[in-house]
């Protein structure tokens, strides 16, 4: 009875193991499962105030890019002023407007949950235009420039596809020496809340 019993015990470990032996290399030709893209597309529109030849400014900016992972963005951006500015350094009255296009690059370097905080940076150029009051030609471009802005942005997600972002930061400009004006003259600081959407 018991050389009975042991034989049926060895024959279903003998078992057991083949078929252990089988699952195992069933795996090798299981076809691997590709890991999903983390990158996203993003859009962004955002607006602010800011002293361009120490007048209250508004301002607008719309972004295009990608989300390579939730810590790093980048693409480009158009910028331009969405109110009357006075050239206060000419004698007539004369209106002030100008428009950026570049490149962007934000890293994010705090994330919990919902909120973020990130240190966007962007590099680009642009043209300062002119108008004389009673000009009906509209602006003219007189005027190249660089410009550079640093800031940090505080992120608050508020569904899967809307960030919504308040912050501020310097914006530097390089080559104005069109009537009177100096690079001073639009150098500024600034404060700005977007909207943002994108997806990860």
């Amino acid at each position: 009875m018991k050389k009975k019993f042991l034989a049926t015990l060895l024959m279903a470990m003998a078992l057991a193991v083949n078929s252990h032996a089988k699952l195992q290399g069933s795996d090798d030709f299981k076809p691997k499962e590709e890991t999903p893209s983390n990158w996203s597309a993003l859009i962004g529109v955002s607006g602010g105030n800011s002293l361009i030849a120490r007048d209250g400014t508004i301002f607008m900016n719309i972004r295009i890019g990608v989300a390579l992972n939730p810590y790093i963005s980048l693409g480009a951006f158009s910028s331009s002023i969405l109110s009357n500015v006075q050239n206060p350094k000419v004698h007539h009255s004369q209106m002030i407007d100008y428009h950026a296009f570049g490149v962007f690059v934000e890293p994010t370097v705090f994330r919990n949950g919902i909120f973020s905080i990130s240190l966007p940076v962007s590099i680009g150029g642009g043209e300062v235009d002119f108008m004389d009051k009673g000009d009906e030609d509209g602006f003219k471009a007189d005027d190249g420039f660089f410009t550079a802005d640093f800031s940090a942005q505080f992120n608050f997600r508020i569904t899967k596809l809307l960030e919504v972002s308040i912050g501020g930061g310097y914006r530097l400009f390089a080559g104005i020496e069109e009537n009177n004006l100096q690079n001073k003259d639009f150098r500024t600081p600034f404060g700005e809340l977007r909207f943002t959407f994108k997806e990860f």
